[in-house]
């Protein structure tokens, strides 16, 4: 008797501390939640960084092929020798200069000076300079636009791997909101076979005291409630570990209370074509493949240019007035083909190649792997529904097996071993029913994903005319 007051006490304490963080914590429907992951996700904001970082390079090379207009500047002290040959200046004056010193009368004490046969200067001044300079590339056989092309390539395929990690995280999330939800009917089905066990046991020791049942009846009805304690006990902690992992993954301080509940359409959602449709057109995987083969052909062409001819229109004005450096300007087209280069640019243009037939052949096998699995998502989804609708009639019946089973033992027509038996029935077919509309749930989410758009679960969620309540049944 000690032990099952315990174990009753630990029930209802593990119970009332599940209530409890219900009741404190944020009530958040799935919409809210998925914004809140998405704002604090550090892979969704990771791969949002890279994204903007690869857009943002690929638009600073939108003009890589227009002219630019730079301003020049020098100031500094110049040293210069200067040496002039002055042999055949003296060679030439020479004989010019003999006839006429022979007819001049002599002059004491004059003499001609030696010419050296050279005259060297050194000279030190300052020089500034200011300039415009302008560079302009008329022709590069199409490598600048390849350039540009493997950036926007570049940001493409961070922009598919940034849908890649929300379709990621959304479906983390429904795993985790709906773990919540199913483990919170779960806990309050277990709850309620611990009150149906507790009534069962009451009314087993009023008849055994009359004599209407013998004491081994009774004792089954202690065993039924002490089983039904356990699994009530492991309920509440499996539902707080599920709240656990979801304030985990929101990074909130406090509980969250989800506020959408389980949910089941009563006809699909859409048709399978359409959605293997949608998934060839928006998958992230595909998006991912595209961009590399975008990729893969700017490369290709980049490298196949290698040894084609550039010209470069080349501009420059001084804007000098005066002193050493003059005003001056220069106009002029400047011409460079390639004829030896240390890189084998042949071996390059082969790899280029090689990876071209490679997001091929990936892109081959996507199309073959993506719809496959769009179908297999959508018939789990469809089997999931199915399932839950067909067993509508099933949770009907364990209930009034259970209320015919009380009726009996009451009338001293039935055993313990019947009512257990019909209350652990009942527990277990609502339990399997919510499970059926946690996998509807879960194959929709993985569905949406595939497909691209992992946020219309919220939407399709209050269309749906089923909805697992949690109230007691």
């Amino acid at each position: 008797m000690t032990l099952r007051i315990f174990m009753l006490a630990g029930a209802a304490a593990l119970l009332g501390s599940a209530s409890a963080m219900a009741q404190d914590g944020i009530a958040l429907d799935y919409d809210q939640a998925w914004q809140r992951l998405a704002a604090r996700s550090g892979t969704v904001q990771g791969a949002d960084l890279d994204y903007r970082a690869r857009r943002l390079q690929a638009e600073a090379l939108r003009r890589i092929d227009g002219p630019d207009l730079r301003l020049n500047g020098f100031a500094g002290r110049v040293s210069t020798s200067l040496s002039v040959d002055t042999s055949r200046i003296t060679q030439a004056l020479e004989p010019g200069l003999a006839p006429v010193l022979e007819l001049l009368p002599p002059v004491p004490g004059l003499s001609l000076p030696e010419i050296p046969d050279t005259i060297e200067a050194n000279r030190v001044f300052n020089v500034r300079s200011l300039g415009l300079g302008s560079v302009w590339p008329l022709y590069t056989a199409g490598r600048l636009q390849a350039l540009k092309d493997v950036a926007v390539g570049r940001a493409d395929e961070a922009g598919a791997a940034l849908q890649s990690a929300r379709d990621e995280a959304a479906l983390q999330l429904a795993q985790r909101y709906f773990s919540v939800q199913l483990a919170r009917k779960a806990s309050r089905l277990r709850a309620t076979a611990v009150t149906v066990a507790q009534e069962h046991q009451q009314m087993a020791r009023k008849l055994e005291r009359t004599g209407l049942i013998a004491k081994v009846e009774r004792l089954k009805a202690d065993v039924a409630l002490d089983n039904a304690l356990r699994e009530a006990a492991r309920a509440a902690s499996d539902l707080e570990v599920a709240e656990l992992a979801l304030r985990r993954m929101l990074a909130e301080e406090r509980p969250v209370a989800p506020a959408t509940p389980l949910f089941v359409h009563e006809r699909a959602v859409g048709s399978l074509a359409s959605f293997v449709d949608a998934a060839l057109a928006s998958n992230a995987a595909w998006k991912q493949i595209d961009a590399k083969r975008a990729q893969a052909a700017a490369s290709l062409k980049l490298q196949g240019q290698a040894f084609s001819p550039t010209v470069i229109g080349v501009a420059n004005y001084n804007l000098n007035r005066g002193g050493t450096a003059r005003a001056n300007w220069l106009v002029g087209v400047a011409l460079s083909v390639p004829l030896v280069d240390r890189v084998d640019r042949s071996k390059l243009g082969a790899a280029a190649r090689l990876e071209q037939q490679r997001v091929e052949v990936a892109a081959e096998q996507a199309g073959r792997d993506i719809p496959t699995l769009a179908e297999s998502q959508w018939r789990a989804m469809e089997d999931a529904r199915q399932r839950y609708l067909a067993m509508a009639s099933t949770i009907e019946l364990a209930q009034e097996t259970l209320r015919l089973a009380q009726v009996s033992f009451k009338n001293g027509q039935g055993t313990t071993a019947d009512v257990n038996d019909a209350s652990l029935n009942r527990t277990k077919t609502e339990i399997e029913r919510a499970q059926a509309a946690y996998d509807y749930v879960l194959a929709l989410a993985r569905l949406l994903g595939t497909t691209g758009s992992p946020e219309r679960l919220g939407e399709l969620a209050r269309s749906a005319p089923y909805v697992v309540e949690l109230e007691k049944e």
